[in-house]
């Protein structure tokens, strides 16, 4: 019986060059502006010590950062990983809806989320306020979300669903052996969660906190709702307010972008060191499947929480939303209420920033999401198919944005480009997707990378023995079979697109106006009704979308 032939390797020549070539586009795109801002910086410091020390000039604002950045963090973490306990490891009523709804938070703009709940949450006309003003008269207000605490608080529910989906997955993957074994010696079950469970969750925990560390530190759309009317400021509102100064203070705004490089690069520090104390491997060759635990009365008070976070972080703020698109304006006389959809027909017909804001967001988040799709692949496929020295280079630039707040992601883009005629990229519509795509790269690396692992490389072996090229090997094979992963990617990388605001409010011109950079007009104008609608429409259209996404996932599984 003749041996079948081997199949012949891709030129080495060819795969060094595709390297190679990744390595100097993620450069271009992620390092150099990150130089940018420390060039920038540094720069201004040589000619003026004054702008360099800006930030040390500003004790309290720097306090609000870190209050704000500490306080988001460990609320997030501590309730996502309540959330995935409760879901993941308890049976509970309502378990599967839960599940799904949770998670909602990640498609719903924290825009949005702040702006609902400054409507409902207002010292004088917020809606909670005035039904306890009037209905109890034990005091002018209950809560107060233009604060440091509403500030937290909002931000809270729209991050935390991140570390439930990091911890849930972590939960999912836990052998429910190693609880058993503790269960035997004797152990009771809150030891069992305390010496077993919990320090499981921890390499998971930690990801996730510095995932939202890193988005807290450079948050700008929930402070600037919630935060600015009252005086309240953090280092990325800072940074709006010196660029939009005339003439633009450059160089005090770099200053607020190195402290936040500093700050970040010290979290992955205090990361790393966490880490590599002690091993988290849990190492075991059987199939198996996370245990649920049974509850007896506690499971309906559990599920009551997680149903209370779903209603803070999602139904309130997404019917509060549609309430104020309808009416003139925010009361709880009902005579005085007139529900139409005037507001509705002046954001979709009569405003003329809409029809552009709607074009170049659709136009971006198309753009975003196949470029994310496309490069993630390619790096992915070298990333797992490859074994070139230079491959950990590549696999640390592609996840570089996970640690650095896109705005000054957004500004160091902004000094590389100013100044360069050659390629006439500031003040265009390629400016703003470089920052998307740059920003968003690690969602499809990472989700290429996974949908590899699960491709055996015998079809790619088979496809050049075929004679295929490594264009038709992609093409034929490769897509075609983590097209569903490429698809739930895409959908993910528009929808974050749709809502992106810390870096489109820094780059974007008159005519690159997108529809998150629109809303936030809308909220400084104070017409809080159109606001609203044009929240609406753009809610609907992502919940579309997701729609879409999750039938062809179900109609792909019953096939």
């Amino acid at each position: 019986m003749r041996p079948l032939p081997r199949p012949p390797a891709w030129p080495a020549v060819a795969e060094l060059a595709l390297v190679l070539a990744l390595c100097a586009l993620l450069l271009v795109l992620i390092v150099a502006p990150l130089a940018a801002v420390v060039l920038t910086a540094l720069a201004g410091g040589a000619d003026n010590w004054s702008a360099l020390l800006a930030p040390l000039r500003a004790p309290r604002i720097i306090a609000n950062t870190l209050y704000v950045a500490v306080a988001t963090t460990l609320l997030s973490v501590l309730a996502g990983g309540a959330l995935a306990v409760i879901v993941v490891r308890i049976a509970i009523p309502g378990r599967r809806w839960l599940e799904a709804l949770v998670t909602l938070p990640l498609y719903v703009s924290p825009l949005l989320t702040a702006v609902a709940w400054s409507w409902l949450g207002s010292p004088r006309s917020g809606v909670i306020n005035l039904l306890w003003r009037n209905g109890t008269g034990l005091g002018d207000r209950l809560i107060n979300t233009h604060s440091a605490g509403g500030v937290i608080f909002v931000a809270t529910l729209a991050y935390a669903p991140l570390p439930f989906v990091l911890i849930g997955a972590a939960l999912r993957g836990m052998d429910p052996s190693l609880e058993d074994s503790a269960r035997v010696q004797g152990a009771s079950a809150i030891a069992v969660f305390q010496r077993v469970t919990l320090p499981l969750m921890l390499p998971a925990a930690l990801g996730s906190g510095i995932l939202v560390a890193v988005q807290c530190m450079g948050l700008f759309s929930v402070p600037a709702v919630l935060g600015m009317p009252s005086g309240f400021y953090v280092a990325g509102t800072e940074i709006y307010r010196l660029l939009n100064n005339y003439p633009p203070r450059i160089a005090q705004a770099a200053a607020w972008g190195l402290l936040l490089l500093l700050a970040t690069a010290a979290l992955l520090t205090v990361q790393g060191v966490i880490l590599n104390r002690r091993s988290f491997a849990t190492i075991t060759g059987r199939a198996f499947r996370p245990r649920l635990m049974v509850l007896n009365r506690a499971r309906f008070a559990l599920a009551a929480a997680a149903w209370l976070y779903v209603v803070a972080a999602v139904a309130l703020p997404l019917a509060t939303l549609l309430w104020a698109s309808l009416i003139d304006f925010i009361t709880l006389d009902v005579s005085l209420m007139r529900f139409d959809a005037r507001h509705f027909a002046y954001v979709l017909l009569q405003l003329p920033k809409t029809y552009l804001a709607f074009r170049n967001s659709i136009v971006l988040g198309c753009g975003t999401a196949a470029l994310v799709c496309l490069l993630g692949m390619v790096i992915g496929w070298v990333l797992v198919r490859t074994r070139h020295a230079v491959r950990p280079l590549l696999d640390q630039l592609s996840t570089v944005p996970l640690a650095i707040p896109s705005m000054v992601l957004a500004l160091g883009l902004l000094w590389t480009w100013v100044g360069v005629r050659l390629v006439p990229v500031y003040g265009t519509m390629w400016i703003l997707l470089l920052a998307y795509v740059a920003h968003f790269l690690p969602f499809g690396v990472r989700a290429s990378t996974s949908a590899l692992r699960q491709l055996h490389p015998e079809l790619e072996d088979a496809a050049r023995v075929a004679g295929a090229d490594w264009l038709t090997m992609m093409r034929r094979i490769v897509v075609p079979l983590t097209r569903p992963t490429l698809v739930a990617a895409w959908t993910l990388v528009f929808i974050l697109a749709l809502q992106e605001v810390s870096s489109s409010i820094l780059l974007y011109t008159s005519r690159t106006v997108v529809l998150s950079v629109a809303m936030f007009d809308l909220w400084e104008a104070g017409n809080l009704s159109a606001l609203a609608a044009l929240g609406v429409v753009q809610l609907a259209i992502t919940f579309l979308l997701l729609s879409v996404v999750l039938r062809t996932r179900y109609r792909q599984a019953l096939l």
